[in-house]
């Protein structure tokens, strides 16, 4: 670096005849010497250059070359222009340098000894590649530019010897899912075979047909196809114009615009005077209704435009207000009308309830007249009011609530009930009122009665979300019906005579509020029933349930005692644990309830209370015997076929009768045959049918089945042949 620096100060550098080759030949010496200056400023200014971010141009080369890079950090400011001046690279001296410069003498301080130079032996260019220095395109070139200087061609290898590779360090592309030294596969490129070829280096041509064997396949692969692929659309993109581009576009050579047609003459219809005619815009320039023919009295003129025209206007608006008022008039005549038609209605109105206040004043007469006289206690509501309430039906039966009439009929009514439920015997007389309500139902409004609709037809009542306020007739039922009904019931009425709450309940359901119903069903009568099942004891209490709950059935309905029902099966099974078949009393119990419990419910009991009691009796005390034959036990069996289903009834006297009758008649016909009576055993097959004939059983599948097994035994016995017991 020394004597670099030295050739530099005199004006030449250290190229020698060797190509213009640079020697760097770094002694301990360089080494001291570029401690403090070239190390420490170097390092100094890349550090800064990182931090700032900055890159390497060719100023800044050449500036880190004058600070010290080559051993010019103290030289002075024209020492270090005299270095740049006189410093020229090995390949611009060897093009321009004069004959005495390319001398190959070097200076003195300079000159390697005689002994260690060598002479350099020839290099054989190599053409680079048709890649080499692409990237450049993209960079300064600094790095071509720094290699030349430092005496570096195109063409030629690295290296002080240029021995070194010509072309950038290729790669090759391993073949996908392939190993290194797969099946001899070379990582050699072809820029490194060709050098080698060059230096005389032996190449196998197998190398080029193992690649073109591995990487055939791969390049005819074919091609993808894209018919499920979906092609992306692009937004086109907006081409602006200016106006002078359009004008240009529309124009044509002789300066007229594309679309412009040549001027035509316009028509033009005159409506001015009492004909129409076709002109042109010449004629009406002409004319005289567009040119003043005359200037005499322009203010005459004048004066009278104005007056027509605030003469038009006038008349314009006196069309608006005749328009404005004849619709004014329309719609007030409308409404006179509709204020005519209630009016007319409002008087109608007023007519019937002046009718319903002098019936109002005509009731309350008599209502005094019989309090004074006493009728109150012998007469009826009928007899009394009558005439009035049928005037009331007759006249304004659609208007009753509106009118207020349900009112007026509770007035006088409350007080003829109150008096005469006092004296009234629930139980003796349940129908006592029923009469009178019933024929002047109609006056006594219910918030459960229909109601007439705009067409007429009678609808139920629409349900408000809030409670409905009780009627007059609801409030009189209320407070003095049901008070007497209902102490009768709490104080008076056994439960076991239950016929005079049933005909109270018949008779007064379709006249009663709902509400009013309900309440005596469900806090009066049916707690006292439950009750009234709870304390029945079937063992020993003489009365039958059903005599004293079956007469509630069509007033309360079956619904409303299903949890009777099932206290009453749970007390029978419990009782008929113990039973035997041949009691009669538990048929006698069971049978009025057949047709009020369900199919379903009555099956459910039968096979778990009564069948297993009739298998029993059938499997241990009925025998056959055709000598002495006892029936008892089947006839106890056969006294629940209307209770038993048809398919119970048939599987018991299948598996429990002809089983046994079946095995007494083979023992009988296996005998020897000279013991064998044939017409006794036919005699006893026809009584025993006539037995299930007397039931109504012979045309039942199975017992049919089983007398036909019998016979076939029969007919087998007869004609000799072994009889086999099916």
């Amino acid at each position: 670096m020394g004597r670099r620096k030295q050739f530099m100060d005199e004006g030449d550098d250290s190229s020698d005849d060797e190509g213009g080759r640079i020697r760097f030949d770094i002694t301990d010496q360089d080494l001291d010497e570029e401690a403090e200056g070239f190390y420490g400023q170097h390092n100094n200014k890349n550090k800064k250059r990182k931090r700032f971010g900055e890159d390497y141009t060719d100023d800044e080369e050449e500036e880190t070359f004058g600070h010290g890079g080559l051993g010019l950090g103290s030289a002075s400011g024209s020492n270090m222009a005299n270095a740049f001046m006189n410093f020229t690279t090995a390949k611009s001296k060897s093009t321009t340098a004069s004959p005495a410069s390319a001398s190959p003498e070097p200076s003195s301080s300079m000159a390697p000894p005689a002994a260690k130079r060598q002479e350099r032996k020839p290099v054989k260019k190599v053409q680079p590649s048709s890649e080499f220095g692409k990237f450049n395109t993209y960079t300064t070139g600094f790095g071509q530019r720094m290699l030349e200087k430092m005496g570096w061609r195109s063409g030629e290898g690295l290296g002080e010897e240029g021995s070194g590779i010509v072309n950038p360090i290729e790669t090759k592309l391993r073949p996908k899912q392939m190993g290194i030294g797969f099946r001899g596969f070379s990582e050699r490129t072809e820029e490194q075979r060709r050098e080698a070829k060059l230096r005389g280096e032996i190449v196998s041509s197998d190398e080029d047909e193992e690649m073109e064997d591995v990487t055939e396949p791969s390049k005819q692969q074919p091609e993808k196809r894209e018919a499920w692929k979906r092609t992306k659309t692009r937004k086109p993109k907006q081409v602006f114009k200016t106006a002078a581009t359009i004008l240009a576009e529309t124009t044509n050579d002789d300066g007229r615009m594309q679309h412009e047609q040549p001027a035509t003459q316009q028509k033009i219809i005159d409506m001015t005077g009492p004909q129409i005619k076709e002109v042109t815009m010449a004629d009406l320039q002409q004319s005289a209704t567009w040119i003043e023919t005359t200037t005499r009295l322009p203010e005459l003129r004048h004066n009278l435009r104005l007056i027509m025209d605030l003469a038009k206007g006038d008349l314009e608006n006196l069309s608006r207000d005749k328009q404005s008022n004849a619709l004014r008039l329309k719609t007030m005549e409308e409404e006179c009308a509709i204020i005519r038609e209630r009016m007319a209605a409002e008087n109608i109105r007023q007519g019937k309830v002046q009718d319903v206040k002098e019936m109002a004043l005509e009731l309350k007469k008599i209502s005094k007249n019989a309090l004074a006289t006493g009728a109150y206690e012998q007469a009826n509501i009928t007899a009394l009011f009558g005439h009035v309430f049928e005037q009331m039906q007759q006249k304004y039966s659609v208007e009753i609530e509106q009118l207020g009439l349900d009112q007026l009929v509770v007035a006088v009514w409350a007080p003829m009930m109150k008096l005469k439920s006092a004296r009234w015997d629930v139980l003796a007389d349940p129908t006592w009122g029923v009469a009178d309500v019933q024929k002047w139902r109609q006056l006594l409004v219910s918030n459960d009665d229909p109601i007439r609709d705009e067409t007429g037809l009678m609808v139920p009542r629409p349900r408000s979300k809030e409670n409905p306020k009780a009627t007059p007739y609801e409030t009189m039922m209320n407070t003095i019906w049901l008070v007497r009904v209902r102490s009768a019931i709490n104080n008076q009425w056994n439960i076991r005579d239950p016929d005079p709450l049933v005909q109270l309940l018949e008779a007064w359901k379709p006249l009663l509020p709902r509400f009013i119903f309900e309440n005596i069903v469900n806090q009066l009568i049916l707690p006292k029933i439950s009750h009234a099942v709870s304390d029945w004891d079937p063992r020993n209490d003489p009365e039958m349930i059903h005599t004293w709950i079956h007469p509630w059935l069509p007033v309360l309905e079956a619904w409303r005692l299903g949890d009777l029902f099932t206290s009453i099966r749970h007390k029978l099974g419990v009782v008929l644990r113990v039973w035997h078949p041949s009691d009669e009393s538990a048929l006698h119990i069971i049978v009025p309830w057949k047709d009020v419990w369900t199919s379903q419910q009555m099956e459910s009991f039968v096979n778990k209370s009564i069948l297993p009691k009739l298998t029993r009796v059938m499997r241990d005390e009925f025998m056959v015997n055709p000598r002495e034959q006892q029936l008892e036990p089947l006839i106890w069996c056969m006294a629940w076929k209307d209770i038993l289903s048809e398919h119970t009834l048939s599987q018991l006297i299948e598996n429990e009768f002809f089983s046994k009758w079946l095995d007494v008649l083979y023992k009988w016909l296996t005998l020897s045959r000279d013991r064998v009576n044939y017409d006794e055993v036919r005699e006893w097959y026809l009584w025993w049918r006539q037995v299930f004939g007397s039931y109504e059983l012979e045309e039942n599948e199975r017992v049919s089945a089983c007398f036909r097994k019998g016979l076939d035994m029969m007919a087998m016995a007869a004609n000799g042949q072994p009889v086999v017991k099916n």
